[in-house]
């Protein structure tokens, strides 16, 4: 079966603790194909492409001039997961559950910071990140979602997932710190699926 993907990503890095500014998540969205080849009514081979958002937010005081600095951390992927499924059931309607590698290929980076003070804002720019990130992000998906197949064969599919980056995504010898920062994203998405025969 083949078909197209859509949802929204709510995405993190495990950080180091910085001094001045706190780490939260952020929202993004992730699209893309899925490509599943189903050995029985159980088991399939599931690979999917997508444009899947990352990064984080991060919070606190500038070094720089001491104003209150946020700094959104956009970072997007080409990302390549490659799972396998297990579906309970034998209905129209079943529960599944996935687990499997993902590879990623940056595609971009950026870092949106804003300044302000008595709401006066001091600075609002957006700088290109890329050559402070690994091009290749390597991780784990796991999750489980629920599928309801038509008379017609056609698939509509709802999962979520949790996806676990395995690889420091920071080029230390780049930025000159010392750390270790690795991916992190709660995924929701909806798929629907066509039979290729």
């Amino acid at each position: 079966m083949i078909g197209l993907r859509g949802g929204l990503s709510l995405a993190n890095q495990s950080t180091p603790p910085y001094t001045d500014f706190t780490v939260s998540s952020r929202t993004g969205f992730l699209a893309g194909g899925q490509l599943d080849y189903w050995f029985n009514p159980s088991w399939a081979f599931s690979a999917q492409i997508l444009y899947d958002q990352k990064g984080n937010t991060l919070t606190g005081t500038s070094p720089e001039n001491g104003l209150p600095e946020t700094d959104d951390i956009s970072l997007g992927y080409i990302e390549i997961p490659l799972t396998a499924k297990v579906a309970l059931g034998t209905g129209a309607a079943k529960p599944y559950f996935f687990a499997g590698p993902t590879i990623g290929f940056l595609a971009s980076a950026n870092d949106h910071q804003t300044t302000t003070a008595f709401g006066t804002t001091y600075t609002d720019q957006t700088t290109d990140i890329s050559n402070s990130f690994q091009t290749v992000d390597l991780g784990l998906l796991f999750g489980a979602g629920f599928s309801y197949q038509m008379s017609s064969g056609m698939q509509f599919l709802v999962d979520a997932g949790y996806a676990l980056g395995l690889a420091n995504v920071e080029k230390t010898a780049n930025t000159q710190v010392n750390e270790t920062i690795n991916s992190r994203d709660i995924r929701v998405a909806a798929a629907v699926m066509f039979p290729l025969q």
